[in-house]
């Protein structure tokens, strides 16, 4: 073999291995960021503000779609209210008058001119559809909560399913919608018990009721049909069962009945209880199911951020006449995250996808064309950051690992990443970094948020891999991070250097991101820790947890320096205020103000309702407080007075942040929602 021949030979093995190291290293440092343009209208942000908010980001968490009779608009229940948007262009129309709350389902009149909606807590609703007024609202003393509903096609009954060990089906029969709706129960002729993990269809017909029941011991799903009238038990179907059930429904013409598990999707025929045909796709976790107007096409929605259409009419018979496996009509992929919610248009022609992704987005069922995406429905919102010096906001999704990028003065999304995994997180002060437990790897990691990559695996810190549960906390420089595990009773908190230099290219393109390990730990904290958080100059570190003391510790001398006392519980929750004078700690109804120096209780904040999250204002005259009764509460903290109170949000505030130059506050929540309030006007305001 020729020298030359043999040098090529080499050359080629080297460059294939560099092409697969790259390959590796962007495998490894997975992101897909969007860019979004800005919209030519984006007036919606201020529809239906609280008082005292100047706008809202993000449109709350879809719950169920719905088009109009005439297929001219659709609805949006979510977690604060009902949107409506124009079904040729996807174009926002209104947000539903009234007091925001969280709609589980909706449903037109017949003909057109009424929504009809209901509440988490089983109240009905009714608006003008043209004007959005709120028309009539009528609550159900005995229903206090709803976790699965569904409207009968006329829309004149409601079906629901309450809470955990509710065993009963309760009914509302809205009639003519000119009257208060009927309540009544249906006793189930079997062993039934609602909670989070049932799920309810209705025939078109009214004849037939589905419901899941849960065999927790094999992570199985019995379903039972049964009379819709009198709730007698017709017949028990017992697949699958090889995985939880995650949703059904029947055909239009209510002949069959469809259901899913993460790995097929069953079809029976009604009357007679006989299986017709099984859909698989590997792979991609089927997640919701719904029929076509005319029976002939089933739309799946996936885990992997797909949608399938399924011809339900062909018979295909695999080997020795077994009912065989159909092949998708149709696959659209468009979405980042798992599909949870569709809705076919009156002649079926277009079908909408709700995602994680936090949008809905408008197909063609015979070509498969994406006609306009729907932004901002996303699923809840856990921790939000503003970079240094600049009026945009940073925030990471609740349940599924999504960072997005705000303009807080235009009032609109500039991007949004989609890191491919679902993890527990905490984001730095000045929205550079995400400290994360990566649930797929079992591992604590660094992400760079400015770069979109990862850059440093944590190791070394002897956590369990699989109780990890790990609480973070980020010094205000973001030069040293903070972390224990709320999983196990390792009580040690490990400290670590992550101001380093970052590192050169040839360096990261070899080694990939690096691995570092704790440089000092701090033992002697009694009891599980639940909050950690540094003092502004790095000096001083805070733990808290199950136990009713709070620890202080000196981080040059990496020692107790103090301990505080008076807790009448543990404490979840840790602040410092600007000039790291004061420490706020949160208990069950009281948030704690102790002076650092002395460790002595200056005051105590009580409040009616449990208390979740706060933070000082950037003077440090205001601590902003949320109660878990949805309320804002501003306190002196002087004096420890209440100043003022506000409400907006549907669900828990998770956290509060102010913005760069001090004049806005914002919120994020469980709702999928930041309410972005006039610091300057909701400060002023007095009880």
């Amino acid at each position: 073999m020729k020298i030359s021949r043999i040098f090529f030979t080499i050359l080629l093995v080297i460059v294939c291995m560099l092409a697969l190291t790259v390959f590796v290293r962007w495998a490894a440092n997975r992101d897909s960021t969007e860019l979004i343009p800005q919209p030519s209208n984006v007036e919606y942000i201020r529809w239906e503000l609280p008082k005292g908010a100047k706008a809202r980001l993000g449109k709350g968490s879809i719950n169920a779609i719905k088009f109009s009779p005439d297929g001219k608009r659709f609805a949006v229940a979510t977690t604060i209210g009902v949107w409506m948007y124009d079904a040729q262009t996807g174009t926002e129309i209104s947000i539903f008058k009234g007091d925001r709350q969280n709609i589980k389902a909706v449903t037109f009149s017949p003909d057109g001119s009424l929504l009809i909606g209901v509440n988490s807590a089983g109240g009905i609703l009714q608006w003008n559809e043209d004007t959005g007024e709120l028309r009539a609202a009528f609550v159900n003393e005995k229903s206090r909560h709803l976790t699965s509903a569904v409207f009968s096609v006329d829309g004149t009954k409601l079906y629901s399913v309450g809470g955990v060990n509710d065993k009963k089906i309760h009914v509302r029969d809205i009639g003519d919608h000119t009257t208060s709706p009927i309540f009544s129960e249906i006793e189930l002729g079997f062993d039934f018990k609602g909670g989070y993990n049932t799920f309810i269809a209705l025939s078109s017909d009214r004849r037939f009721l589905a419901v899941t029941s849960p065999e927790i011991q094999d992570r199985s799903f019995l379903i039972h049909v049964c009379d819709a009238v009198t709730g007698k038990l017709l017949y028990d179907l017992t697949e699958p069962t090889n995985g939880w059930l995650r949703d059904l429904a029947f055909s239009p013409d209510s002949k069959t009945l469809a259901a899913c598990n993460y790995e097929s999707i069953y079809l029976w025929e009604v009357d007679s209880a006989t299986p017709q045909a099984t859909f698989k796709a590997p792979g991609t976790g089927f997640s919701v199911l719904a029929f076509s107007p005319n029976g002939k096409l089933l739309a799946s929605g996936c885990r992997d951020g797909s949608v399938r259409l399924w011809n339900t009419t062909a018979k295909q018979q695999g080997v020795g006449g077994k009912i065989g496996q159909y092949l998708p009509t149709l696959m659209l992929k468009k979405h980042k995250s798992e599909v949870f919610t569709l809705a076919f248009s009156p002649d079926g022609k277009m079908l909408l996808s709700g995602s994680y992704d936090g949008t809905i987005r408008a197909w063609d069922t015979t070509t498969g064309k994406q006609h306009f995406t729907c932004r901002e429905h996303l699923d809840g919102i856990s921790d939000i950051a503003t970079p240094k010096g600049e009026n945009t906001l940073t925030s990471i999704d609740t349940m599924h690992t999504q960072i997005r990028h705000w303009d807080i003065d235009k009032g609109h999304q500039l991007s949004v990443s989609y890191l491919g995994f679902n993890s527990s997180e905490k984001i730095s002060p000045n929205a550079t970094t995400l400290a994360m437990h990566d649930l797929s790897e079992r591992k604590l990691r660094l992400w760079d948020i400015l770069n979109r990559r990862f850059k440093t695996n944590l190791k070394g810190h002897g956590y369990s891999s699989r109780p990890l549960n790990p609480v973070f906390a980020f010094s205000l420089d973001e030069k040293m991070l903070a972390s224990a595990s709320m999983g196990n009773y390792i009580r040690i908190i490990h400290l670590w250097d992550i101001g380093e230099p970052p590192r050169s290219f040839l360096k990261r393109f070899f080694f990939n991101f690096k691995t570092i390990r704790p440089q000092w730990t701090l033992e002697g904290h009694r009891g599980v820790i639940l909050a950690l958080a540094f003092s502004p100059d790095r000096r001083t570190l805070a733990s808290a947890g199950d136990g009713v003391t709070i620890y202080l510790w000196d981080l040059e001398t990496f020692s107790t320096r103090l301990t505080l006392t008076g807790h009448k519980e543990g404490s979840r929750k840790l602040v410092f205020s600007p000039d790291g004078r004061t420490l706020a700690s949160r208990g069950y109804k009281e948030i704690y103000l102790w002076d650092v120096a002395t460790g002595g209780l200056l005051r105590t904040l009580s409040t009616e309702a449990g208390i979740g999250t706060f933070q000082f204002s950037p003077d440090g005259k205001v601590l902003v407080a949320y109660g878990v009764d949805g309320i804002i509460q501003l306190w002196d903290v002087r004096t420890g007075q209440r100043m003022s109170s506000h409400k907006g949000h549907t669900r828990l505030i998770k956290d509060f942040v102010f913005s760069a130059d001090g004049k806005t506050l914002a919120s994020a929540s469980e709702d999928g929602t930041i309410l972005l309030w006039d610091w300057e006007k909701i400060a002023q305001v007095k009880n």
